[in-house]
């Protein structure tokens, strides 16, 4: 599901590119050591949402959860 189009604000302090797993432990981190970043940084990606391309290539290969350590779970 694609999200509606937002307006962006005119200035922000960090941009992500891309909402995959990397860039979900980025946010992760970045919120649990620098609590004021919250609502100062934009992730952008085609898809709309966290982990679309993730999801799609799991179900495409048919793969029901990732089979690694938890810690790297995102």
């Amino acid at each position: 599901m694609v999200s509606e189009p937002r307006i962006l604000p005119k200035f922000i302090d960090l941009a992500i590119a891309g909402a995959g797993p990397q860039a979900l432990t980025l946010v992760t981190h970045l919120l649990q050591k620098r609590k004021p970043l919250r609502g100062r940084f934009l992730v952008f990606d085609p898809s709309g949402d966290w982990l679309q391309r993730w999801q799609y290539q799991f179900a495409a290969a048919e793969i029901p959860h990732l089979r690694s350590p938890a810690v790297h779970h995102p």
